[in-house]
């Protein structure tokens, strides 16, 4: 039996035409190339003009800094969008050698699809072993003499390209004229685009002083604002609200400074936004917050005596403040709001002293001095920084430690004559408000150094009387020399109490005079005072006499008795 061998089996192939190869390159290129100018003229002329809507949205409405970033958000998406769909995807997607012949064949019917066979049977592997190469040569070679003179890319339309190219250019050059033409204002508007805090540019802007405040509740507010650029005659505040009711107010232009307006709003109860309007200069919404001020809740003294005086503390009332000089007065008080400061301030004097802060209570304390004073008040500050303002001033009276008093009992004459080596016997009475410390004899005799004063300390015996009756005796013989006869003396008796805190005061009796004589114009002068007091003695006793002689006639009068 023959045995049957089967013939063998060839797979042929075609190679490639380079024309139609390079054709089709060609034509993917202009295609990829279109596409992605057309791309990038639409994102510019959508953007442009995205830009420009953004820019005049803001310049009409003066549009918030979170209003801004979403429109930037907006405009950076739909830009990315038409990049993505129109320039990034051709490029990735780029269209196939079949995809661009049929595009070719149904624009050339002349190849009757001879293109894209020639394309796909010159492929690798695309002859089947029973297929004819010599019929896949002929017909290339036949697509190439069609295809030899035709060039693909004409194919292409660039219509739209021309359309939104134009668009595009022409968006660019109107938005670049119109923004170099007013760059006064779009250089600013494109700042804020992009989320700058530049305020809106206007032919007049506005900028508010000190623009948001925290105020008192109950006080006057000051709103003030600077123009710059034209200037007009008026302009108005309005006052928005948290009732979303609005006010409107006019505002004044500064007699000395034109470009300068403002507003008072007397007895500000509750917070408020407010916008200052000048020209088309447009301030932005600022915020005026009333808070509670600080006040005295409740408020306790207590009067610390200077020691000397050895009295005991004391509660004082608001209304009795009538304090000795040099005590100490300790305040308590209790406050409205949490406080992060307090001090007293004094009035009547410069001095403010700073209070001590507890968990419920402020302290403090201060100490009378001696004059000036007339009043205290406490200021405070709360945790949010808000003053106290017109706190009450408590009235205070100061009592002055009264200077000793002194007074001369002996000799009783204003001026007395003495002996050169006479003993002067000087009586005096002293009292103080609380302790006399030290008593001394105060003198000067006009021909000892010049007229000097002299002292003389009295002895107290270590005692601190409040009151004291006392003689002393002053020997004349102990001055060495002897003083000269005609000498005059000048003498007092000064006391001084025991105030170490806004003392010592010190109290002094009236001056009194000795003048030195010789022994017989000493005598001669107590004769003349016996004779005075004898002639004295005669005039009283003639007064009784003729007192009794007038009150016995009443008598007999009254009685009806006669003689």
């Amino acid at each position: 039996m023959p045995v049957l061998t089967a013939a063998p089996t060839h797979s042929s192939t075609v190679s490639s035409s380079r024309i139609l190869i390079g054709k089709i390159s060609a034509l993917r290129t202009k295609v990829l190339m279109v596409a992605v100018l057309t791309g990038t003229a639409m994102a510019v002329a959508v953007g442009v003009e995205m830009l420009a809507l953004a820019m005049f949205m803001d310049w009409w409405l003066d549009l918030p800094r979170w209003i801004r970033a979403l429109m930037l958000f907006a405009q950076l998406a739909i830009l990315g969008f038409i990049l993505w769909r129109m320039v990034i995807v051709p490029i990735i997607r780029q269209p196939s050698d079949d995809e661009l012949a049929l595009m070719v064949e149904k624009a050339r019917p002349e190849f009757k699809s001879r293109l894209i066979a020639s394309v796909q049977l010159t492929r690798p592997g695309a002859l089947g072993p029973n297929d004819s190469a010599s019929m896949v040569e002929a017909m290339v070679e036949q697509t190439e003499a069609v295809a030899a003179p035709q060039d693909f890319t004409t194919i292409v339309s660039t219509e739209r390209l021309q359309r939104i190219g134009i668009l595009a250019a022409s968006m660019l050059v109107l938005g670049l004229a119109g923004f170099f033409y007013g760059q006064a204002v779009t250089f600013g508007l494109l700042k804020r685009v992009f989320l700058s805090n530049t305020p809106v540019p206007r032919k007049t802007r506005v900028f508010v002083i000190d623009a948001d405040k925290v105020v008192g509740r109950g006080d006057n507010v000051r709103l003030e604002a600077f123009v710059k650029g034209i200037v007009p005659a008026t302009g108005k505040l309005v006052v928005r609200h948290r009732s979303r009711r609005e006010q409107q107010y006019a505002l004044e232009q500064d007699r000395a400074i034109k470009e300068k307006f403002g507003r008072t709003l007397e007895n500000v109860q509750d917070t408020f936004t407010y916008q200052i309007r000048l020209n088309d200069g447009v301030s932005p919404w600022h915020q005026v917050q009333t808070v509670p001020r600080p006040t005295v809740a409740t408020i306790v003294c207590d009067q610390e005596f200077p020691a000397y005086t050895e009295l005991k503390p004391v509660r004082r009332s608001l209304g009795d403040l009538s304090l000795l000089a040099g005590s100490t007065l300790k305040v308590q008080a209790a406050a409205t709001k949490e406080l992060q400061s307090a001090a007293i301030r004094l009035s009547g004097i410069e001095g403010e002293l700073p209070m001590a802060l507890s968990a419920s209570n402020i302290n403090g304390q201060f100490t009378v001095p001696a004059k000036g004073l007339n009043g205290f008040s406490i200021y405070m500050v709360d945790t949010g920084g808000m003053e106290s303002r017109d706190s009450a001033v408590y009235r205070v009276e100061i009592i002055p430690d009264k200077v000793p008093l002194v007074r001369l009992t002996y000799p009783e004459r204003k001026e007395e004559l003495v002996t050169r080596q006479a003993l002067m016997i000087i009586g005096m009475d002293v009292s103080d408000d609380f302790k006399i410390s030290k008593l001394r004899l105060r003198y000067k005799a006009d021909t000892l150094d010049n007229g000097a004063d002299k002292t003389l300390d009295l002895d107290l015996g270590g005692q601190q009387p409040q009151k004291l009756r006392r003689r002393f005796e002053w020997n004349l013989r102990d001055f060495k020399p002897l003083l000269a006869e005609g000498t005059r003396i000048e003498y007092w008796i000064e006391a001084e109490d025991n105030n170490n805190a806004t003392g010592p005061g010190t109290g002094f009796s009236e001056r009194q005079y000795l003048k030195v004589v010789s022994v017989e114009e000493k005598r001669a002068d107590l004769l003349n005072r016996a004779g005075d007091y004898l002639g004295s003695i005669s005039d009283v006793a003639a007064d009784q006499e003729k007192l009794n002689r007038t009150l016995g006639q009443i008598i007999r009068e009254k009685t009806g008795i006669t003689r």
